[in-house]
């Protein structure tokens, strides 16, 4: 109860979230965003970062954007977006990769600059266009030393196929189809069930993009140019999903394996973006107050088991914060895929009401930069919603680590 006590209590010095935003997350390269580059999407949502505020971007000192895909790192193209957004040139930039976790990290650092005073307010958010970026390396080196990765062991783990791994994951600890399709199907009704009930309405964006034509349907772009639409939802949520149609589905990575495109999270475009500041500039600034960030911590585990961190990062994050599994009263847990998903949440005891309740990544997306910074606005809904204070986000990445962010809501 004293960690729980402390955790309530506020304080001047308390890193705090005034604003978290993310825009639709929509299917790569035939969703609604697919023609829209990097750094037009993260200067969309960092926009709408200072539009719904009103903070000043003269008072902005830094932002970080976690970016897997992108070139050189994507600190070219993020601070385009930076200056385009009307940031001044006082503003810095950086990027951040931890993979999947990317814009949770940059929460954290963040939150760690305001701690130490070498950043008065920052944004940490991320991006990612996997329909720009993704193929065709689907996120793998195409140069490594082959010194380093001939030998079986980690240095070659790491470099494994995402869906290799669920499958280790489901085969090892004997995660079945039946419950993958079944935690699948929840997610894509629980998404669905958001979506019509205006959960999201606070966390989205609306964002005007590119019109994409299907060819197979025989459109095509217009000789008087292009065509926008307004993009202002998800667009990889099924509320027609079923058991049955999901068991219909061939396994994609092997041929005796059990992970599909139905249970595994939809590859995706989108950005994300969340405003930080100590409590003490929020109250000087008269900006209100979304909740607070409190700690997070990284955990390893093997590479060809990467699914599995979530159940390791967790703990590690309740004992670091004086916690018990009780005391959370949401949890957003990354659905990479679902065989680690079902993994965690039983190894962990995760009450299934406290998990996810707006629908997870096999429903909603993974556009792999921006997701940390989605799970963390979803979050802040998830607890508006059902008046809890406690939550953690948490996910596994790529190389074998996995990430746990402990926050709490005003």
């Amino acid at each position: 109860m004293r960690g729980l006590t402390k955790i309530l209590t506020k304080a001047k010095s308390d890193v705090v979230i005034v604003s978290a935003l993310r825009t639709p997350f929509t299917r790569a390269l035939k969703g609604g965003l697919a023609r829209m580059a990097p750094e037009e999407l993260l200067s969309s949502v960092l926009k709408a970062t200072v539009a719904q505020t009103g903070i000043d971007p003269n008072n902005v000192d830094d932002v970080l954007t976690g970016a897997v895909l992108q070139t050189l790192g994507g600190q070219k193209a993020s601070a385009t977006a930076i200056k385009y957004a009307g940031f001044p040139v006082s503003t810095t930039s950086a990027t951040i990769n931890r993979q999947c976790s990317s814009s949770a990290m940059a929460v954290a650092y963040m939150a760690g600059a305001i701690r130490s005073g070498s950043v008065q307010v920052g944004i940490a958010g991320g991006v990612e266009s996997m329909s720009f970026d993704y193929f065709p390396h689907r996120g793998i080196p195409n140069r490594l030393a082959s010194e380093l990765v001939e030998r079986e062991g980690e240095a070659r783990d790491v470099l494994m196929p995402m869906g290799i791994t669920s499958e280790n994951v489901a085969e090892e600890f004997g995660v079945s189809r039946e419950k993958q399709d079944e935690f699948a199907l929840a997610s894509h009704l629980k998404a669905a069930e958001a979506w019509g009930t205006g959960f999201y309405d606070q966390e989205v964006i609306s964002v005007m993009a590119r019109k994409v034509y299907d060819e197979k349907k025989g459109e095509h772009e217009p000789e008087s140019g292009t065509e926008w639409v307004e993009i202002s939802r998800d667009d990889g949520v099924r509320a027609n999903t079923t058991l049955e149609g999901l068991a219909k589905l061939r396994p994609v990575f092997s041929a005796t394996g059990t992970t599909t495109a139905g249970n595994s999270s939809q590859i995706s475009d989108g950005a994300s973006a969340v405003l930080l500041m100590s409590r003490e500039r929020a109250d000087l600034l008269g900006l209100p107050v979304l909740g607070k960030f409190v700690h997070s911590v990284v955990a390893g585990v093997p590479s060809r088991l990467m699914g599995i961190a979530p159940s390791v990062a967790v703990p590690k994050l309740l004992d670091a914060t004086g916690l018990e599994i009780r005391d959370v009263d949401v949890f957003e847990l990354n659905e990479a895929f679902a065989s680690q998903s079902v993994y965690c949440i039983e190894k962990l005891g995760i009450d299934l009401a406290k998990l996810n309740p707006g629908g997870g990544a096999i429903a909603i997306g993974h556009p792999l930069g921006a997701t940390g910074g989605r799970c963390i606005a979803t979050l802040m809904n998830g607890l508006g919603k059902s008046g809890g204070k406690i939550g953690i986000v948490s996910m596994c990445a790529s190389t074998g680590q996995g990430y746990a962010g402990l926050f709490v809501r005003e």
